[in-house]
C-alpha cells in the first residue's frame, strides 16, 4: 500500500467507540431543545411581565385600563378567591414553569447504578439561564410583594 492509499484510508475508517457498559447507562433527559425552551421561557415570562409592567404604569400616572379593571372586578363574572388564584398562578406560575423547562432543556443526567451515583452536568447556554433567572426573580418579586402586603397591611 502506497502512502497516498494508506492516508485515504486512514481518514476513511470509522472512529471506535466503545459500547456503554451495563453498569455505565446513561439517563439523558431533555425535555426541548434549548432553542425552543427559551422562545417558550420568554412568552411565560412576557406575558406576566406585561401584566406588572401594565399594573406599574397604572400606579404611576394613575391609568386605569379594562385588564386592570377587569382584575379589581368591575366586569369579571369570576369570584374574588378565583381571580386571586388565576392572577397568582399567571404571575407566579408561568415563570416558575419557564424556570423548569429552561433548566431541564440544559442539563444531563448521568446514573451509575454500580457506585449509586448521579451525575448532573449543565451546559452553558446564557439565554437559557438568563430566563431562569428572569422567570425566577419575576415569581420572588410577586411572592415578595404579597409577603409585604400581608405583613405591612395592619401598619
Amino acid at each position: 500500500m502506497t502512502k497516498e492509499k494508506l492516508s485515504n484510508y486512514l481518514t476513511d475508517v470509522p472512529k471506535p467507540e466503545a459500547p456503554a457498559t451495563e453498569n455505565e447507562k446513561v439517563v439523558r433527559l431533555a425535555l426541548l431543545s434549548a432553542r425552543r425552551s427559551a422562545a417558550i421561557g420568554i412568552i411565560l415570562i412576557a406575558l406576566p411581565g406585561t401584566l406588572i409592567l401594565l399594573l406599574f404604569l397604572q400606579n404611576t400616572f394613575h391609568l386605569f385600563p379594562g385588564l386592570t379593571r377587569w382584575l379589581a372586578g368591575s366586569g369579571s363574572f369570576l369570584p374574588l378567591p378565583a381571580r386571586a388564584i388565576l392572577v397568582f398562578i399567571f404571575l407566579v406560575g408561568f415563570p416558575f414553569v419557564a424556570v423548569a423547562v429552561n433548566l431541564l432543556s440544559i442539563s444531563w443526567y448521568r446514573y451509575y447504578p454500580s457506585r449509586r451515583e448521579l451525575v448532573i452536568s449543565i451546559r452553558m447556554r446564557w439565554p437559557n439561564i438568563l430566563i431562569a433567572v428572569i422567570g425566577s426573580a419575576l415569581a420572588a418579586f410577586y411572592i415578595l410583594h404579597l409577603l409585604a402586603d400581608t405583613l405591612l397591611a395592619g401598619k
